[in-house]
């Protein structure tokens, strides 16, 4: 059916560019009272008016689905404004050109049906609206913020997390060094800065792997150059540290230091990224910078914008120099912390400064009587023992005399190390971590005596265990060679599998013996560690933290015990087993146990291991299952 002719007196039907503007309110006065007039009585132009509004409608919910909340745009919006006027003006000739392509190809869809011709008007007006749009909240969506910008939030942060009154905030820095070539990674040492709330003054302690340490408590400037001093070694780059100490740069995380390390580059404008969670700031030096340095890298929180990483990238030796906060928190001023800034305080007033910094006490260890727990010391016991590193090793946990601690020892490879330095990452607080390896070992480097004096007798016992975790096999001269061989041995067997049986039952007997000692010294030392005196003004989630590692102790004393009495059993005989006896079921505190322990390493040491003296191995069985028995009971 054919459309009737309009009628020519007729007003003409309103379009759609029309219509968006007369709901904008964008029309001139005459022209804004005719088409309401005309949409009053013209039932086509109202259907297609509300068309239009129901399009607008769903463009809307659609933008607010896609946009993100207003408190997420870190950036201004004049700042933003200003950026978007920058970059519109070298991309008009581009949105040109697109816009010319994009209209070619509406032409071209002219001809794809007669019924979408009356809607045309319409869709390119929504299709360009959206392109407008978009345009405009690029920004919006993705937001580009200047380096100054994020510098000042980042310094709001600073100032903000300022130590409270009667508090210290203590922030901990790893200095370490990468070669960009392999990609190998080397730790050069730490810093700790303690800032007091009641003065100005600073406490710094710089420590190296070499165990070479700096310690004072002054402004930050005068002693930069020692700081550097401590965590640079002589291999490094002379044209940086000599870049640094012109620069007064001390290797603390804040935007001051920032500004001081970049103030001479002479590079191009830094550049800002959003990498996950993280602002990455990239300062780059001028070529051939007479530092050597590439470029700086600050990394920052896009939540709070604290900084958690700096990197120095240098081209003379292909290196990145790595400076990471470890930690930062906030701490009571206990009574040690005062007398130290008080005692500087007192010695500026006094006179002029000497040439010599004023050095501040040396923190020392506690032991644990001289101490009482806390919560921290839990959670790095926690973490420690997680990884077994109760379990005859010497590391131990002190408690420091300014309030921090340490965990600090000896381990047989780099490996077990990295493994207990992993454990501790999540304890968070300010702690120290001084594990060496024997190679690492050198005069300069202080091992402190264990903090109770149990575990300074212990370990010689736990070291005689080590060196019972093989059998000897060599010879018969093992009291009970005899009676294993007999009893592996079988029709058709060889010799040399009897003999491999032999050795595999022996050793894992003697290494269950030496597990089960370790377990029981474990025992014993953290009820040391953790007496009813050094935990009675912790609360009761912390306490059943501590009793948690004391039942994991006992479960694995009486599993291994178990273990290790069904073995022995097998070769025992009626004999031994009628003078075993019943097992007692009195339950045994960790003196009795770690005493039974040892009692039972001993009895295997003399029937698994050679001897000059032939024992009697029925009586030494026996004795050795009714040990076993009440350990596992």
């Amino acid at each position: 059916m054919k459309n009737a002719p309009r009628d020519p007196f007729l007003p003409a039907h309103l379009t759609e560019t029309q219509i968006v503007a007369y709901l904008d309110g964008e029309l001139p006065r005459p022209d804004q009272e005719a088409a309401r007039v005309h949409l009053e009585n013209c039932w086509a132009c109202r259907s297609r008016m509300s068309a239009v509004e129901e399009s607008i409608e769903e463009f809307l919910g659609a933008r607010a689905r896609v946009l993100p909340e207003e408190a997420s745009l870190g950036e201004s919006r004049v700042e933003q404004f200003r950026q978007r006027l920058e970059r519109h003006g070298t991309e008009s000739e581009s949105a040109a050109s697109s816009a010319r392509r994009f209209t070619s190809w509406i032409h071209a869809l002219r001809g794809s049906g007669a019924a979408l011709l009356g809607y045309r008007q319409a869709i390119i007006a929504c299709v360009v609206a959206i392109c407008l749009v978009v345009l405009m909240f690029t920004d919006v969506l993705n937001p580009r913020v200047s380096a100054d910008t994020v510098l000042l939030r980042s310094q709001e942060y600073e100032t903000t997390h300022r130590p409270l009154a009667g508090r210290v905030n203590r922030t901990t820095v790893r200095v370490e060094r990468v070669d960009l070539q392999t990609h190998e990674s080397r730790l050069l040492g730490s810093i700790t800065f303690v800032r007091d709330s009641e003065t100005k003054e600073t406490y710094v302690s710089a420590r190296s792997v070499s165990g070479q340490v700096e310690e004072a408590t002054v402004d930050l400037e005068s002693i930069a150059e020692k700081l550097l001093h401590v965590v640079l070694s002589d291999d490094d780059s002379p044209a940086l540290q000599q870049y640094l100490k012109s620069q007064e740069w001390v290797p603390d995380l804040s935007v001051a230091e920032f500004r001081r390390l970049v103030a001479a580059r002479g590079g191009a404008e830094p550049k800002v990224q959003k990498q996950g969670s993280e602002f990455q700031l990239q300062y780059s030096f001028a070529k051939d910078h007479p530092s050597g340095i590439a470029e700086a890298v600050l990394l920052l929180g896009t939540e709070d914008y604290a900084p958690s990483q700096l990197s120095i990238v240098t081209t003379d030796q292909h290196r990145e120099y790595q400076f990471t906060r470890l930690s930062f928190t906030s701490e009571l001023r206990s009574p040690e912390m005062a007398r130290m800034f008080a005692s500087t305080e007192t010695a500026h007033k006094s006179g002029p400064a000497g040439p010599e910094l004023p050095s501040s006490r040396r923190p020392v260890p506690l032991s644990y009587a001289e101490s009482h727990a806390s919560e921290r010391e839990v959670k790095i016991s926690a973490a420690l023992h997680k990884v077994d590193a109760c379990l005859g090793e010497e590391v131990y946990l002190f408690p420091m005399s300014d309030g921090s601690l340490l965990v600090q020892g000896l381990v047989d490879s780099a490996a077990r190390r990295q493994a207990i330095r992993d454990s501790l990452r999540e304890s968070g607080g300010p702690l120290r971590i001084e594990v060496f390896v024997p190679r690492e070992l050198k005069s300069g480097s202080e091992l402190y005596n264990p903090p109770d004096r149990l575990a300074a007798k212990i370990p010689a016992a736990a070291n005689s265990a080590n060196t019972a975790t093989l059998a000897d096999l060599s010879s018969a001269k093992m009291p009970l060679y005899d009676r294993l061989y007999q009893h592996f041995s079988r029709t058709g067997a060889s010799t040399e599998d009897t003999q491999k049986q032999v050795a595999v039952f022996s050793n894992e007997v003697v290494t269950l013996a030496r597990q089960s000692f370790l377990h029981a010294w474990a025992l014993k030392r953290l009820d040391r560690e953790f007496s009813g005196e050094r935990t009675s003004g912790l609360p009761g989630s912390v306490l059943r933290e501590v009793e948690e590692m004391r039942q994991d102790h006992r479960r694995w004393i009486a599993t291994l015990s178990h273990r290790q009495a069904e073995l022995l059993a097998a070769i025992a005989g009626p004999t031994v087993a009628a003078q075993v006896g019943a097992a007692e079921t009195a339950d045994l505190d960790s003196e009795a146990l770690l005493h039974l322990a040892e009692q039972q390493n001993e009895l295997v040491r003399s029937l698994f291991t050679t001897t000059q003296q032939t024992p009697a191995t029925d009586d030494s069985l026996a004795q050795l299952l009714a040990v076993l028995r009440r350990m596992g009971s």
